[in-house]
């Protein structure tokens, strides 16, 4: 399987969420599509033995702690780690503000199963990727 992570000299420095970056991933219809894909994900794991997200025990809170921003011409893609447990599973989010404000999710960060599928640690680099 292949790495889709690719430097970008655009992303900005990784640095603490703040009410800008929450605004973006706490939006309730941003929250809704991340879980349906961590949802998604758990199903076709089950279904499929894809190995992607079963190493997440389970999701006790939704909590954006880091992320780094990306401009682009039609607005600004937004990179997140959502801490999702007190075990320190994390996931990697993007998630695109169109110019005009409006909200687009894009995509959970995956790597091979060997890798750790879609599970990030807290201390685990957040860097760009297409999916």
């Amino acid at each position: 399987m292949e790495d889709r992570t690719m430097p970008s000299d655009a992303l900005t420095k990784v640095r603490a969420v703040d009410d800008d970056a929450l605004a973006v991933f706490d939006d309730p219809q941003v929250k809704h599509e991340v879980l349906h894909k961590i949802w998604e994900l758990h199903r076709d794991d089950e279904r499929h033995a894809l190995h992607e997200i079963n190493k997440l025990e389970h999701i006790k809170y939704y909590k954006p702690i880091l992320y780094a921003t990306e401009p682009v011409p039609f607005g600004t893609n937004y990179f997140g780690k959502i801490l999702l447990n007190e075990n320190e599973q994390c996931i990697h989010v993007r998630v695109l503000k169109a110019e005009g404000g409006t909200l687009n999710f894009h995509a959970v960060h995956w790597r091979s199963p060997e890798k750790g599928g879609a599970i990030f640690g807290k201390d685990d680099e957040l860097e760009y990727f297409e999916y």
